[in-house]
């Protein structure tokens, strides 16, 4: 390694000792090297009719081809050339050594005796008794072995009566294969495809096996299928042991026109598990269907699909083991979309609803369909600016509750002004909701209908200086704000809540001109919103190290409008104090906090901190603190108190320890612990994790501790990785990148 230049020594080439460099990367192969002029030259020669000899450091070069020897022998006539002794021919990105070689320069073909080969860009290096390149560039090996370990240091090999390498296809084929690992042959198959690069090939994969309270071993065998250039499919037949076989199925097409597709789903025949857990006569079979699309016609239309339906509401935290952000699902979405995008005009069409999986959570509303229009503004300062919006939505639900339709409307126009050191942007509009009730027993009119006018003026000022830190030179920016909302107050307690909630508070709610999501409220206001951020910017390249902002809202009236009717109107003369921070100063460092603290009460609502540090060896050290207090009407939330913490630590050179907690302060309890080992080295990696998280078979949310069917599930993953050949556990690799933040998987 002390050859290789100081830039390159990665972490590749500390765990190999060294790393593959190709002396002829750079050189141009844009022309074809058998219809180029063969130079050579040696100590001495000495010429014979047509045949040409060469003695003493022989080297031959045509085009970007390479060849080196002892002694050589060329024939003008027929371009055929044989070297012996300490043989090397050179390509890029291919190196062939051996004792002896033919060569016909006219077709490329050439044969090697005693010969070692080289293929740089994929790690790929092996021995033959004989090597053989024909006119195609095939690449062809006999009685050899090959593998991605640096040479001398073979942990594992492929050796094989015959190897063909077809560079251009980017795949290999060995007949009469042996896998040797630590020189022991652990595995023999008359034949074996295997890739020299990350072009899709149709075979076996390697199986995934691990092992979990939820249903005991689990091995899943996967079958990829290369179909087309624009479409395939993967076939997961998953044993698991006190369950049965599940079928997978993913299938993908990818279409100019109709755009991307993936569609696939599971199927179990009777999960031998779930039927001791359900009552007599129900169905034990288990199943998930997926569709998902995204298209863009023309620039114009674009369309989504994103629909998902399980047979029960525990088949995620059931057979959905290899991500814990499948386990914290609470519901699946069953939507699709399709958007006209024109100049002036945006049309959607929308449908949508949800299949509920928490016990305490019922999303029984359907909107079918939704079309909303909308007048796309081209924001030109100092030009009026119209504002039209219509939306029509037909909400419907399986359950006995008030359905119908609503329409939302809203016209008005806005006049931005824009400056160089600021902005002011006033905007009035008269927003209108009506419906057409089904079902309404507990509402007075089946026809209710709201109207208010709205004004808004939202200004702001840039302030920016330079100045400098440490010696570095930096811009340090202030941007106040000030954002005055008035809008009329119309009764609204003879409506539905169809698809609206009452937003969390945060520093981005104080410019909105709503505190209500979906249409089923128009907000009464007469606020003013006063924000203040500040940043620091690096000079030289323009990164943002430091970001900070603190608002707040002024109320001059109370807030009679209310998500749930009868409920008290809010009385505060003035909102939560929110703040953010982020801190960036480098690469290694990123530190994020957002806080909301209650001035009237002195408790603070909501606080989250998350801080994170990369270093150049990979480590990555994650720790977290989040604290949130709920809407006081919500019975949906609980208090919550959490500290997190994830690391990823390389210990030496070849062995890394990773893990993760969640540990909840108010229950005393850890919600999830994560841990385990990793050896690497350039030819394998292997790696044993183990997980433990509750299943909280009641809530969505978050897990009872009081509630005496709560049990904690615990999983056993191992991984083992040939490095260029692939490996079996590639449920570890999901795990970490969701419980550690900034993990990602290296190619190699």
């Amino acid at each position: 390694m002390d050859l290789v230049p100081e830039g390159l020594r990665d972490l590749d080439c500390q765990l190999c000792d060294g790393r593959y460099m190709d002396p002829l990367a750079n050189e141009d192969q844009n022309a074809d090297p058998d219809e180029a002029n063969v130079e050579a030259s040696a100590t001495s020669t000495e010429l014979q009719g047509d045949v040409v000899r060469f003695y003493g450091g022989v080297k031959v070069s045509q085009g970007y081809r390479r060849m080196q020897g002892d002694e050589a022998t060329i024939n003008r006539d027929t371009g055929e050339a044989v070297l012996t002794g300490g043989v090397t021919l050179r390509e890029p990105g291919i190196l062939l050594q051996g004792s002896r070689a033919e060569i016909f320069s006219e077709t490329g073909e050439a044969t090697l005796d005693d010969s070692k080969f080289v293929i740089h860009p994929d790690h790929l290096q092996g021995t033959a008794d004989l090597l053989e390149r024909d006119a195609d560039g095939l690449i062809h090996v006999h009685n050899g072995s090959f593998s991605y370990c640096p040479p001398g240091d073979e942990d594992w090999m492929i050796r094989a009566d015959t190897i063909d390498l077809d560079l251009e296809d980017g795949l290999g084929t060995a007949r009469g294969a042996t896998v040797d690992i630590a020189g022991l042959p652990v595995f023999y198959t008359p034949w074996l495809q295997f890739p020299l690069d990350d072009r899709r090939r149709t075979g076996l994969l390697w199986p995934d096996f691990g092992n979990d309270s939820t249903g005991g071993l689990d091995i899943t065998a996967p079958v990829y299928f290369n179909l087309a250039p624009n479409y395939d499919a993967l076939y997961s037949p998953r044993y698991i042991q006190e369950r049965g076989l599940n079928n997978e199925l993913k299938m993908r097409y990818l279409n100019k026109y109709l755009g991307y597709w993936e569609v696939g789903g599971t199927y179990m025949n009777s999960d031998s598990r779930y039927r001791d857990q359900i009552p007599a006569g129900k169905s034990d079979d288990r199943w998930l269907t997926v569709v998902r699309q995204n298209g863009l016609v023309d620039q114009r239309w674009r369309s989504r699909i994103d629909y998902s339906k399980a047979s029960d509401i525990d088949y995620m935290k059931d057979l959905e083991t290899s991500s814990l952000t499948a386990q914290r699902r609470t519901s699946l979405l069953q939507m699709a979309s399709l958007d006209y995008l024109g100049d002036s005009w945006l049309v959607s069409l929308e449908m949508e609803q949800y299949q509920s999986l928490a016990d305490d959570i019922n999303d029984v509303y359907k909107k079918l369909p939704q079309l909303t229009a909308q007048y796309r503004s081209d924001n030109a300062p100092f030009e009026l600016q119209p504002i039209l919006l219509a939306q029509y939505s037909n909400f419907d639900a399986d359950e006995n509750v008030v359905t119908g339709e609503r329409v939302y409307s809203e016209g008005g126009v806005a006049f931005p002004m824009n400056w160089s050191y600021g902005f002011l942007k006033p905007t009035a509009k008269y927003r209108q909701l009506y419906y057409e009730l089904s079902d309404a027993e507990f509402f007075t009119d089946n026809s209710p209908s709201t109207g208010s006018a709205m004004a808004s003026l939202d200004g702001g000022l840039y302030f920016e200086r330079e100045t400098s830190f440490a010696g570095e030179g930096l811009l340090q920016t202030l941007e106040p704000r000030i954002y005055y909302l008035y809008s009329g107050y119309e009764n609204q307690e003879d409506q539905p809540d169809f698809d609206s909630a009452e937003l969390t508070f945060s520093y981005n709610q104080l410019f909105r001109e709503t505190r209500f999501s979906g249409r089923d409220r128009i907000d009464d206001a007469n606020r003013l919103s006063v924000g203040i951020s500040s940043q620091l910017i690096d000079s030289q390249n323009g990164q943002n190290l430091l970001g900070a902002s603190i608002g707040q809202i002024f109320y001059f009236r109370d807030r009679k409008v209310r998500l749930i009717p009868g409920a008290s109107p809010l009385d505060e003369n003035s909102s939560e104090i929110a703040a953010d921070l982020t801190f960036t100063p480098d690469r290694h460092l990123s530190f994020r906090t957002d806080l909301v603290y209650d001035p009237h009460d002195g408790d603070m609502d909501s606080a989250n901190v998350l801080a994170g540090y990369t270093m150049d060896n990979g480590a990555i050290f994650n720790a977290g603190y989040s604290y949130n207090q709920p809407l006081q009407l919500s019975g949906l939330q609980a208090e919550t108190e959490q500290v997190t913490a994830s690391t990823y630590l390389p210990v030496y050179t070849n062995w890394r320890l990773f893990g993760a907690v969640n540990y909840s302060l108010i229950d005393d309890q850890a919600i999830e612990q994560m841990l385990g080992v990793e050896y690497e080295n350039c030819c394998w990696i292997v790696r044993l994790m183990h997980l433990r998280y509750y299943d909280n078979d009641t809530s969505g949310f978050f897990p009872d501790f009081n509630n005496p069917d709560l049990e904690q599930e615990h999983t056993t993953q191992v991984q083992f990785v040939l490095k260029g050949m692939g490996g079996f556990g590639s449920r570890i690799t999901n795990i970490l990148e969701d419980m550690i933040r900034g993990y990602e998987e290296r190619e190699y």
